[in-house]
């Protein structure tokens, strides 16, 4: 299947999940209740450790009466700046939706390197099962969201079981991935034909000169049949051709992979108002991603 093909064959399943997608949002929210409990700054990894805060998260749940759905969200800010507050409406349109929201800090270069942030996001997940009772959560129905930078890794996580693995479980611990909008699927095509000036030279910065080091580093490296990969919502900035670009090479490879993918093009946004807007009533792509996580539910 060539990439125009998956463009018309998303482009026509992005029509009918916002088809589902509307009329459920709109019944769910008029049955629940807008009001939640935050509990911030839990430190999932050690609580005398000098970046602390780095390895904390925020919570936002209902109750622990029963276990629900749990999507992790990790922010962008090319590996290096961002925090867990970054969650805009996201809590409003998840929490009623009787799904518990997390957002989660990680250690941040320079002080840090790259498998530092992917297992201080597996630590989160082995936090999920291990604090299910008390916030009411389901570890067996976990979403790993992330945008921008955030968005690679946890797509490098999803498709490279190494890294579960090392804390003890698999890709079937992960029930869906939500990337948003990231040109760094496949890292030597931005060194080689894809990226700017800058945008290379942040990538050489952050995942180094050596060719082995930048495909280890790209989620579409790793995908291959028979991993366990766990089904992809990919949402992309309809207007920026270059992360349309990756994100499409990603879904083809998934396909090839026999992975479930729905890609789903924001408004005419930008990198950083398709991660605002998600979860408000004016952006259409939020009904689509609601309609995806309740059939991966």
């Amino acid at each position: 299947m060539d990439i125009q093909s998956i463009r018309n064959a998303s482009l026509k399943s992005i029509a009918l999940l916002i088809l589902i997608a509307l009329p459920l949002y709109g019944a769910a929210k008029t049955a629940t209740s807008s009001t939640y409990n935050v509990t911030r700054d839990i430190v999932y990894g050690d609580p005398q450790d000098a970046y602390s805060e780095l390895q904390s998260l925020d919570i936002y749940w209902q109750d622990n009466k029963v276990a629900r759905p749990v999507i992790i969200y990790v922010h962008g800010g090319s590996w290096a700046f961002g925090d867990k507050s970054d969650v805009n409406s996201k809590p409003d349109f998840f929490v009623p939706e009787d799904i518990v929201f997390i957002s989660m800090n990680y250690r941040l270069r320079w002080d840090h390197q790259l498998y530092d942030q992917l297992d201080d996001i597996v630590s989160v997940v082995k936090w999920v099962k291990a604090n299910s009772e008390t916030f009411g959560l389901d570890s067996d129905r976990v979403i790993l969201m992330g945008h921008e930078a955030g968005a690679h890794l946890v797509s490098l996580v999803s498709t490279d079981p190494r890294y579960m693995k090392a804390h003890g479980m698999s890709l079937k611990s992960i029930k869906a991935a939500v990337a948003i909008d990231t040109m760094s699927f496949d890292i030597p095509r931005v060194m080689k034909e894809l990226g700017s000036f800058v945008q290379r030279r942040q990538h050489r910065l952050i995942f180094g000169e050596e060719l082995a080091s930048q495909l280890a580093a790209s989620p579409i490296t790793h995908i291959d049949q028979g991993k366990n990969i766990p089904q992809f919502a990919l949402l992309y900035v309809a207007d920026d051709e270059v992360n349309q670009i990756q994100t499409q090479a990603f879904a083809k490879s998934l396909i090839s992979a026999n992975v479930s993918v729905i890609m789903i093009p924001g408004n005419a946004t930008t990198r950083q108002t398709i991660d605002v807007e998600l979860g408000t009533s004016k952006d259409a792509s939020s009904g689509a991603l609601m309609a995806f996580i309740r059939a991966t539910f």
